[in-house]
């Protein structure tokens, strides 16, 4: 029987977040670094805040590396997986965090922009699942998780219609991935943060800020848990998917909303 320490370990694995230069990306990868893991983080521009992280990350130990790919481009995504294959020899765990918000009524909701969105956070998603999904099938071995949003389970009025759209497609992506690779020792699993201090919340941080003060409070008397998530928060559920302390456990989405969707107000 394993010592329930030694199942968080991601001692010699391999992982890569995308989008993993600010945010949750960051914080992904920098979760997976304290628990032991190789990370290699991409973005559409490795200079910048890219650069930045991987000096972060390195300093806690690790090897880290930064890579260019813009994920709606089928043929950077394959260069991206053969580099990795090539540096590391493989890839343990991926992590696709790359994606953006766009809000707009849909009435008038541009067509352009449903598409830039959609190919970001869906086609783009798939394009990174099965590029490394090939690896994986090949090692019979590995670890996808896939960024969704509590924005694809409950509505609103905000004009949230295209992002809703392509997160609510990830729970359907990774559920099918799940069991189409299950025999080959792949699990695939889905987590879906609420709101947060960072990445498209990061505006809230400020709790003297206008932002806060019109948004934040509003959302936060919605949370049963009465905050805003964290990086923390983050980490923690990063990891747990990413370890053998979730071994059983596939197709899952992971809710990480302080209990956001399931308050009826009442």
């Amino acid at each position: 029987m394993t010592h329930v320490s030694d199942l968080f370990k991601l001692d010699e694995k391999v992982a890569l977040v995308t989008g993993g230069g600010r945010g949750l990306g960051y914080f992904s990868a920098e979760g997976l670094v304290e628990a032991g893991a190789d990370v290699a983080i991409c973005g559409r521009d490795i200079h910048g805040k890219l650069d930045d992280a991987v000096e972060k990350l390195k300093k806690k130990g690790k090897d880290c590396i930064a890579i260019k790919c813009d994920i709606t481009q089928e043929a950077e995504v394959k260069q991206m997986a053969k580099k990795i294959k090539d540096y590391y020899g493989k890839c343990d765990i991926l992590v696709n965090n790359a994606g953006l918000g766009d809000l707009g009524p849909s009435k008038s909701y541009d067509i352009k922009r449903w598409n830039n969105l959609i190919n970001t956070n869906l086609t783009g998603t798939f394009l990174c699942c099965r590029e490394f999904g090939k690896i994986m099938i090949r090692q019979k071995n590995g670890n996808i998780i896939n960024f969704s949003s509590m924005g694809g389970q409950i509505g609103f009025s905000m004009g949230m219609t295209a992002y809703a759209t392509s997160k609510i497609g990830i729970v359907g992506l990774t559920r099918s991935l799940a069991v189409e690779w299950g025999k080959y020792n792949i699990r695939v699993n889905a987590i879906l943060p609420g709101n947060t201090e960072e990445g498209l919340m990061e505006r809230l941080k400020d709790k003297n800020g206008p932002a806060y003060e019109r948004v934040g409070k509003p959302l936060v008397n919605l949370v049963p848990l009465k905050r805003l998530g964290s990086s923390d928060d983050i980490k923690g559920t990063i990891v747990f998917l990413a370890s053998d302390a979730s071994g059983y456990i596939s197709g899952a989405k992971i809710v990480v909303d302080g209990g956001f969707t399931i308050n009826s107000g009442v």
